[in-house]
């Protein structure tokens, strides 16, 4: 992310905005200026000209503060409209790159920092483009007045450009700590609030308290750090300022005695070097915070990284599959080998083993949601072809099914109108029907995921219609249906691999075969 991609986005705005930010600095030189020649009216007892000048100095200050604002309004616009491409290729790129991302990770990415880049980066770069201007406009005025001015400035400008070089590491390491911290903490909160029922239920509210507690103090500690390295800066930027200040003054007092400069220039010397002293001040500490976020900059380059996805389409509805060598690591060093399994289309196939042995890793290798450490898994069609498949055709109950917050009918159809037609008979097999009569608006209802209204057996039923709506060739359900459910779920000709921990000889003999990990 950086000011040349906004720039080829909204050319007109850019360039509007950052135009409009410079004549509006450049103006506030030109009222200095104008203080000038008032006081050289005063000293020559010219009332009508001192007048005629502070009518001038008031309508330079109205059309100052107006681009200004005008300025501000178009840069926001155009930052706006930039932050919304950015965050839709990010999203983008969380959604093809076939990897688990943290929901805190996520939010983080999408909001706080770009909070950081539109405060540290962008806002600086305008600020820093109308403080060059400005910069410009002293000089060229001080030049008119006296060449020993210019001199003067030019020299306590490369002191105060290149003193705060010193503290851009520590900016940097400030700024990444920031961000770091905050993503923390919304992990944090995401995985604790998700089990705020059962921490009420068990009274462990202590425990809650001190873990967000814990990161909310890293995040504010980050925050005091990154405040602490800012203020530093300022105090050195400052400090250059005020002796930089003093020494102009006094060199103007001497030109002034000397009659080597007009007499108004020392009612006005004093706002020239502010303007200028403030600029280079500003240049210096905005540039320094825009330095700073080049990690976090090159950091959410990646996240918008355009991932072309391997899908083709000949890619097919799979009905079996075959695994040979396949393994897994995990992070903690952990991992799973399976053994050379094949399933045949039709089949239905109770997966068995001990917990941790793999069962529902091994449904999540065969959706993609998972990558395999090695080994290979192998697609086929009903006919037994091998095929390049489809993974969002097969059918999958996972123990804590996913719902948005919408109609009961799309999250069935998955947001595809065209299945519409297929939801009474997918519901009336998974005997949902009589339970959607009981609703207020049927199959139209929205679902709350905050107060969730549908009960958990009603929830295995959404996703089983899920699957039979988008006629599944291949169904995998993890240890989630209700006895009858699943004998008509078994009835139909699709494969079916059911995990379970606790069954029967009854639903052993609904299978064909059992695979025990």
């Amino acid at each position: 992310m950086n000011w040349k991609e906004l720039f080829k986005l909204e050319l007109f705005r850019f360039c509007l905005a950052i135009s409009l930010q410079m004549i509006a600095a450049g103006g506030e030189v030109g009222v200095a200026y104008t203080l000038t020649l008032q006081f050289n009216a005063v000293k020559n007892r010219d009332l009508k000209l001192f007048l005629w000048w502070t009518v001038i100095q008031l309508i330079c200050y109205a059309l100052v503060f107006l681009f200004y604002n005008i300025a501000s309004i178009l840069w926001q616009k155009a930052l706006q409209k930039y932050f919304h491409l950015v965050r839709q290729e990010i999203t983008d790129h969380y959604f093809t790159d076939s990897h688990q991302h943290k929901v805190g990770s996520v939010q983080n990415r999408l909001t706080n920092d770009i909070k950081i880049l539109h405060k540290d980066y962008f806002n600086s770069f305008i600020w820093v483009a109308g403080m060059i201007a400005s910069i410009c406009s002293v000089t060229m005025t001080l030049l008119t007045f006296q060449w020993a001015l210019l001199i003067a400035c030019l020299l306590l400008a490369v002191v105060q450009i290149f003193l705060p070089k010193l503290l851009d590491k520590p900016l940097q390491r400030a700024t990444k700590k920031v961000s770091s911290a905050n993503r923390e903490y919304l992990t944090t909160l995401g995985d604790w609030l998700i089990g705020l029922s059962e921490l009420r239920r068990f009274e462990a509210n202590e425990k809650l308290f001190k873990t967000v507690a814990k990161f909310s103090g890293r995040l504010g500690a980050a925050n005091v750090q990154k405040q602490k390295v800012d203020q530093e800066l300022d105090y050195l930027n400052q400090l250059a300022y005020s002796l930089g200040d003093a020494l102009i003054f006094l060199l103007t007092g001497y030109l002034v005695a000397n009659n080597l400069v007009v007499f108004g220039l020392v009612a006005s010397i004093g706002n020239f070097s502010a303007a200028l002293f403030s600029s280079l001040q500003g240049i210096a500490n905005y540039t320094g915070k825009m330095r700073a976020t080049k990690k976090l900059r090159e950091e959410i380059l990646a996240s918008r990284e355009k991932i072309t996805t391997t899908r083709t389409v000949n890619a097919k509805a799979p009905a079996g599959f075959t695994i040979h060598d396949l393994a897994i690591d995990f992070e903690n060093g952990e991992g799973v080998v399976f053994p050379d399994i094949q399933v045949k289309a039709g089949e239905k196939i109770l997966l068995t083993g001990d917990s941790g042995a793999g069962k529902s890793t091994l449904f999540k290798l065969l959706l993609g949601e998972k990558q395999a450490s090695c080994g290979e898994i192998q697609y086929f069609d009903q006919n037994g072809t091998r095929i390049y498949p489809n993974l969002s055709e097969i059918g999958y109950l996972p123990q804590e099914p996913t719902f948005f917050p919408t109609t009961i009918a799309k999250n069935i159809t998955m947001f595809n109108q065209k299945l519409d037609d297929g939801i009474n008979a997918a519901i009336k097999r998974v005997e949902f029907a009589s339970d959607v009569t009981k609703m207020p608006a049927g199959i139209e209802t929205s679902i709350n995921l905050d107060q969730l209204n549908v009960s958990g057996g009603q929830r295995q039923k959404i996703v089983l219609a899920r699957s039979l709506v988008h006629q599944s060739k291949l169904i995998l359900i993890d240890e989630a249906a209700t006895m009858k459910i699943l004998q008509n779920i078994l009835t139909g000709s699709a494969t079916v691999v059911f995990i379970a921990h606790n069954f029967n000889e009854e639903m052993r003999h609904l299978f064909d075969r059992e695979i025990h990990l």
